[in-house]
């Protein structure tokens, strides 16, 4: 039994001591994704320089939510409140056909593609910790099937929304 009881004890000493480190060859890590001294965030509203309206508000929101939900950045309504703020603007709202009804001539597939810029700066330095990284993401919709260009330009602005909180992440 004591031969049990310091075999625990030896592993999880050296488990304790490997899940500390950063360095990717010692094992893994328990510190935050995020950077620790960062607390607030402003998400401001994105410009855009599409004629598609609605994109913009539909990627301001999904951002808020999704920082809300994966880091542990606090949202805030005042910039002069917050260390940081996450700007940026839609570039681009595209559609094409993806295929074509013959017979008829009318589209049965298509899609959406959405190009955004985004910037994040740190209030506190100045320092710009995204700058001006472009992201583009696409939704597929089909009229006939009764969906909606809105829908799949909702579905790209949602895949966005977690590539560009991905892209918060501290390198490891």
């Amino acid at each position: 039994m004591k031969i049990f009881s310091l075999l625990v004890f030896v592993f999880l000493a050296f488990a304790a001591v490997g899940c500390d480190s950063v360095d990717p060859e010692r094992g893994y890590s328990t510190q935050l994704l995020y950077d620790d001294n960062i607390e607030t965030i402003c998400v401001d509203m994105f410009d855009s320089d599409s004629f598609r309206r609605g994109v913009e508000y539909d990627l301001t929101m999904a951002l808020v939510t999704r920082i809300g939900a994966n880091t542990p950045y606090k949202i805030c309504q005042d910039r002069k409140q917050a260390d940081t703020v996450l700007y940026g603007r839609i570039l681009n709202v595209t559609e094409r056909i993806l295929n074509q009804q013959r017979e008829l001539d009318r589209p049965m597939q298509e899609q959406v593609l959405v190009v955004a810029e985004v910037t994040w700066k740190d209030l506190r330095t100045g320092e710009l910790l995204l700058d001006k990284q472009r992201f583009r993401f696409s939704g597929n919709y089909a009229a006939l099937m009764n969906d909606s260009i809105e829908a799949a330009s909702r579905e790209a602005v949602n895949k966005m929304a977690v590539d560009i909180v991905n892209a918060m992440e501290v390198g490891w």
